[in-house]
């Protein structure tokens, strides 16, 4: 920004002329709770009241000192109660965080170091100083790194500012109904996104308590909401089945909701968990890019798989061609790292690969656009085929992709979690009652548990690449 003196212009930086957004909400958190609780662990024992995360915020002042605006620093902390502070003495002294898991491998360690030219890595082990020059960030610079991987699986990261970041949440408490009053249970990582946004920065925004989870064990996750009073549990499709299948499990009476974000979730796994705890699972749908994109307000307990429901408080939602969609808002991100793609993320508008079907009741994700599978010349999306199966009582969860095919140029191969009393057979004879010849899987496979990624989530592509080399290995 440019202030006039005189008859010269002189550069301020933003800071001391537009304090952060985050900085002004938290100032009124403190004022107005500074010295109750507002962090707990999962037995319910207070970790840090607001003055201690304030404190710790003057500390990590100190700890980063050796750091210099606009360096990127790596904070591989994972679920700890020194997180919040953290991120504010980070933006306090101009910094680009680029959250990360901790205990990553070597090899893809290096690769974020190599992507972000960071200056520092922050762990339980202490901070790390590394001698690379910063990027040259063309404006506006950074707050906030995201990583992410493209259609081809190639590492990148999203430029975020934190404007974008207390426009999310923002939606995100409005669109819930997440107050000061309620506490968040954090047991889905802070440095992916949907951890960020939907535990650390409503504490930040307008004081919501949080648990510091760390074991992410069903049995514990569900004796940590027993025992800690949280009242929202933001979890993953996969947590919700683990939690709902507990056997002597008791009634959650602190928890009033329940949030599902990651990946679709589906009829069985909601029906499973209000059976057993009374508990409806509000689905929510987003994206790195964007934050929330939209919101099942309803109370509906028994919606299609994949139901997202309506566009989020503060969200555009256009419908575009070809069944896809565009987010436009003050919560879009500014773009991608290293390579721009303006015409998906622009900062004004984001495009995201997901097919959607409209109805009066609201969006449903119906797939993605890269999950297309040519069998013999015609296209089908595996989600059709993976909703017919979940239609074959007994089978629980599904999961469909394409392989190469020599002669079909792809052939469909299905990943079925069911009941014991389900055979290949009765699911090959269920799919031919309903689905096309060409839309039935060549090879079915029933495991006991799907295999999903560091992010809890299943990726198509993977499955097919790791299934090809279990094919090959295997002589077949």
């Amino acid at each position: 920004m440019f202030v006039k003196r005189g008859e010269s212009y002189h550069t301020v930086p933003l800071t001391q002329v537009q304090p952060r957004r985050f900085d002004r909400s938290w100032k009124t958190v403190l004022e107005q709770h500074g010295s109750n609780p507002a962090i707990y662990a999962a037995d319910g024992s207070v970790l840090r009241n607001f003055c201690d995360i304030e404190s710790e915020r003057a500390a990590w002042r100190e700890k980063l000192a050796a750091f210099g605006t606009g360096d990127c620093v790596l904070s591989a902390l994972g679920n700890d109660p020194s997180f919040p502070a953290l991120i504010l003495a980070s933006w306090d002294k101009g910094l680009i965080v680029t959250p990360v898991e901790p205990g990553l491998p070597g090899g893809q360690l290096d690769g974020i170091l190599e992507l972000t030219k960071a200056q520092g890595l922050i762990s339980a082990d202490g901070v790390f100083r590394f001698r690379q020059e910063p990027i040259a960030w063309q404006h506006p610079r950074p707050d906030m790194l995201k990583l992410t991987s493209g259609t081809t699986g190639t590492p990148r990261a999203i430029r975020v500012r934190e404007t974008h970041l207390f426009a999310d949440c923002r939606n995100i408490c409005t669109t819930m109904g997440i107050a000061q009053k309620d506490v968040n249970y954090g047991v889905i990582p802070f440095s992916h996104s949907y951890g960020f946004s939907n535990l650390v920065t409503p504490l930040l925004f307008q004081g919501t308590r949080l648990v510091c989870a760390t074991d992410p064990m069903p049995r514990a996750i569900h004796d940590g909401l027993h025992h800690s009073g949280a009242t929202v549990f933001p979890g993953t499709p996969a947590l919700f089945q683990a939690v709902g299948s507990l056997a002597d499990a008791i009634e959650l009476h602190s928890v009033r909701l329940c949030i599902s974000a990651g990946a679709p979730l589906t009829p069985e796994i909601s029906r499973q968990f209000y059976g057993k705890y009374g508990l409806k699972i509000h689905s929510f749908y987003g994206s790195s890019e964007c934050g929330g994109i939209a919101y099942d307000r309803t109370d509906e307990t028994e919606l299609p798989s994949g139901f997202a429901g309506r566009p989020m408080d503060g969200v555009k939602v256009l419908r575009i061609e070809n069944d896809r969609i565009a987010v436009e808002g003050e919560n879009v991100a500014d773009g991608y790292f290293p390579h721009s793609e303006a015409a998906i993320l622009n900062g004004e508008r984001f495009v995201p690969g997901d097919i959607i079907e409209w109805s009066d009741s609201g969006m449903r994700l119906i797939g993605r656009v890269t999950d297309v599978v040519n069998v013999a010349g015609k296209k089908v999306h595996p989600s059709i085929v993976e909703e017919h199966l979940r239609k074959l009582s007994g089978v629980i969860e599904a999961v469909v992709f394409g392989i190469p095919s020599a002669v079909r140029n792809e052939d469909l191969v299905a990943y079925v979690r069911c009941s014991p009393a389900i055979s290949r057979q009765a699911l090959e004879n269920h799919c031919h009652n309903g689905l096309s010849s060409w839309q039935i899987p060549r090879e079915f496979r029933i495991l006991s548990e799907m295999p999903v990624n560091t992010r809890g989530k299943i990726n198509r592509a993977d499955l097919a690449k790791s299934h090809l080399q279990s094919r090959a290995k295997h002589g077949r």
